[in-house]
C-alpha cells in the first residue's frame, strides 16, 4: 500500500513539472504596437538616432525623413520590461518589437492598449543565449557544390560584367558601404582572402539576429561564399568585384531551422544597415516554405506586397539602399518560381546563367503574381568561383550570381555618386544585355559597366549640350520649361516622361516648333522622385533626367 501511495504521488508530481514546464515554454513573438505616441526621439533631431552617413545618403537623394524613420516608442518599451517581457529588437517601418514570451504572458500583453496584434514567429527561445554552431541545412537558396577539376579563377565572372574594365576605371568600391545578410561567415576572420578588407579595418560592423550578439565568423560558409564574391582579394589568384567596399556582415538566416522568424530578423537587420548609411544589400537568402506549414507562402503572395521581407525589401529601397536579392534555385522544382524578397519591387532581384550566358536549370523565374519582370538582372551563377576558407573552389547558385551584381552596383555607383538608387537601376537595367527584349528567365539579361557607363554619361551630355531644362529639380509649381538645338528644324515634338522602371505617365504634343521656342510645360501629375523623359523631333530622340522634388 506504501509503494502504491509512493507511485502515485511520483505520478502527480511528474504531470505538476510536466504543467509547470508547459506554462513556461518560451516562444518567439513579434508584437505589434498601435502608435508611436512617448516617444524619446524627435524628427527634428534625427542625428540622435541615425548615423551622418545615413543621413548624408537621404540628402544626396532627396530623400526626406518620416514616421516610419522614428524608433518605436521608449514609454511602451518600458511598459513591456515591466511585465517580465524581455524585447530584443524593434522594427521601426513596422512599429513592432520582437519578444520571447510564455504562452502565459500573451492574453496579459493583448490586453495592453498600445498593443494592436501579436504574431508567433518561432517556437522555443533562442536570443537569451549564445550558440556556438548550427547544422548546415538551408532551403530555397541552398548552393550546389561541385568539384573542379582545377583551381578555378574568377576571370571569366568579372569579364561577363564588364567589371575588369571598371577596375581598370580605378572602381573598386571604394567607399560604399556593403551589407551582406546570410548565414554565416565561418573562418572570413582567418582567411587570406580577406586581408586587404582586415588590413583596412573594412569589415565596420558585425551583428548576429538569430542569437543577439556581434559574432559572425561561424555557424555556415554560405555567407563566407557569398561575401568572397565581392570582397575576396588575392593578387593573381582571386579578384572580387568590389573588393574596396565597406562591408557589414549580418547572420539572419538560421541554417538549423526555417520558420518565419528569420524574415524578421532582416527586416531588423536592413533597419540597422539604413541607420548606419549602408549604401547596398546583398541578400542570398530567400522564402517561400517553413518547418511550420501554417507559414508557408504560396505564388499568388509572390506580388511584392505579402511577405514580411519583401516588404522590409521595398521599405528599403524608399530609404534610398539597392537591394540586390537572389531569385532562387528552384526553376527545376515544384515551386520553380522566385522567392521572398526578389519579388519586391524597386529591387534588383538576379538570375543565373552558364558561361554561354544561358538561364541555368536551377534559376527561379518569374514573373511576380502581379505580372511584373523578374529577375531584372542575371550574372554567372553555374560554376561561379568562391572562397571557403583559405582554399578556391566552384559553387552553383543564385546565391553567387548575386554578390557579382551587387559588386557591380558598387563600383557603377562608385563612378557615378551623384546617381539616385533609382536610377543606378535604370541604368543598368537598360544598358543589359536583353534591355530591348526583357524576359521572365533571365530579366533584362546580362548588365555591363562600360554600357551602363556610357548610356548614364551620354544622358548626362544630352542635358547638358542638347537641352536647356528649368528649373530642374522642379519645384512645387511643377512648371518646367525646354528648349533645344534639336528645335532649330520646324516639326512636331513629342515628349513623353517615365519613371524609372520604365512606365510612361505623361506625353505631349507640340505640333510646330521653331528654334526660338521655349517649351512650357505642367507636371504636376508627378509625385517626388526622379523621371526620365525623351524628346522626339522626327529626326532624332532625346533622353535627359528630372527631378520632382
Amino acid at each position: 500500500m506504501v509503494l502504491n501511495k509512493s507511485v502515485n504521488l511520483g505520478v502527480c508530481l511528474f504531470f505538476v513539472f510536466f504543467s509547470l514546464e508547459l506554462k513556461a515554454e518560451i516562444n518567439r513573438y513579434v508584437v505589434y504596437l498601435a502608435d508611436k505616441e512617448q516617444n524619446n526621439y524627435s524628427l527634428s533631431q534625427p542625428q540622435e538616432f541615425m548615423t551622418s552617413d545615413a543621413l548624408m545618403r537621404r540628402e544626396r537623394q532627396g530623400i526626406a525623413l518620416d514616421i516610419s524613420d522614428l524608433p518605436v516608442s521608449g514609454a511602451y518599451l518600458n511598459e513591456l520590461k515591466l511585465k517580465g517581457v524581455p524585447v530584443f529588437f524593434s522594427s521601426k517601418w513596422l512599429n513592432a518589437v520582437l519578444v520571447e514570451a510564455g504562452e502565459d504572458q500573451l492574453s496579459e500583453l493583448e490586453s495592453l492598449p498600445f498593443v494592436s496584434k501579436i504574431e508567433f514567429v518561432a517556437p522555443g527561445a533562442r536570443l537569451l543565449y549564445e550558440n556556438t554552431g548550427g547544422r548546415n541545412r538551408k532551403k530555397g537558396t541552398q548552393e550546389i557544390e561541385i568539384s573542379p577539376a582545377e583551381r578555378a579563377s574568377t576571370h571569366a565572372q568579372n569579364r561577363m560584367l564588364g567589371i575588369d574594365k571598371m577596375h581598370e576605371k580605378g572602381f573598386k568600391g571604394r567607399g560604399i558601404k556593403i551589407a551582406v545578410f546570410d548565414s554565416g561567415f565561418r573562418n572570413v576572420d582567418n582567411s587570406i582572402f580577406f586581408e586587404q578588407v582586415k588590413n583596412e579595418n573594412r569589415f565596420i560592423a558585425t551583428r548576429d539576429f538569430i542569437r543577439n550578439s556581434n559574432s559572425v565568423y561561424q555557424f555556415d560558409f554560405h555567407g563566407s561564399r557569398v561575401l568572397s564574391c565581392i570582397a575576396a582579394y588575392r593578387e593573381n589568384e582571386f579578384i572580387g568585384t568590389a573588393y574596396e567596399s565597406d562591408f557589414i556582415l549580418c547572420v539572419t538566416e538560421d541554417v538549423s531551422s526555417e520558420y518565419r522568424i528569420e524574415e524578421y530578423n532582416w527586416l531588423f537587420a536592413a533597419e540597422y544597415a539604413d541607420s548606419i548609411g549602408v549604401d547596398i544589400i546583398n541578400s542570398s537568402v530567400g522564402y517561400s516554405y517553413f518547418d511550420d506549414a501554417s507559414m508557408d507562402y504560396t505564388y499568388q503572395d509572390m506580388d511584392g506586397r505579402t511577405a514580411i521581407i519583401s516588404r522590409a525589401a521595398a521599405f528599403a529601397a524608399r530609404k534610398g539602399m539597392i537591394v540586390v536579392a537572389s531569385n532562387g534555385n528552384e526553376g527545376n522544382k515544384t515551386w520553380r518560381y522566385i522567392n521572398a524578397p526578389a519579388d519586391a519591387d524597386s529591387i534588383i532581384s538576379v538570375g543565373s546563367v552558364d558561361l554561354d550566358q544561358e538561364k541555368s536549370f536551377f534559376s527561379s523565374f518569374g514573373p511576380t503574381s502581379d505580372g511584373r519582370i523578374k529577375p531584372e538582372l542575371s550574372a554567372l551563377g553555374a560554376g561561379t568561383s568562391i572562397v571557403t576558407g583559405n582554399n578556391i573552389g566552384m559553387s552553383n547558385g543564385t546565391s553567387f550570381s548575386t554578390p557579382l551584381i551587387a559588386g557591380l552596383v558598387a563600383g557603377f555607383w562608385q563612378a557615378l555618386p551623384e546617381l539616385s538608387n533609382m536610377e543606378v537601376i535604370y541604368y543598368l537595367k537598360n544598358a543589359a544585355s536583353r534591355s530591348d527584349s526583357p524576359d521572365t528567365l533571365v530579366g533584362y539579361g546580362i548588365p555591363n559597366f562600360m554600357s551602363a557607363y556610357a548610356l548614364a554619361t551620354n544622358l548626362e551630355q544630352d542635358i547638358q549640350d542638347r537641352f536647356i531644362v528649368y528649373p530642374n529639380p522642379v519645384d512645387n509649381t511643377r512648371k518646367i520649361y525646354i528648349n533645344s538645338t534639336d528645335f532649330s528644324r520646324p516639326g512636331m515634338v513629342v515628349i513623353d516622361f517615365f519613371d524609372l522602371k520604365g512606365n510612361k505617365l505623361i506625353s505631349y504634343n507640340f505640333d510646330e516648333t521653331t528654334k526660338d521656342d521655349v517649351l512650357e510645360l505642367d507636371v504636376t501629375q508627378l509625385i517626388p522622385g526622379h523621371y526620365i523623359f525623351t524628346c522626339s523631333t522626327g529626326q532624332k530622340v532625346r533622353k535627359a533626367k528630372l527631378i520632382v522634388q
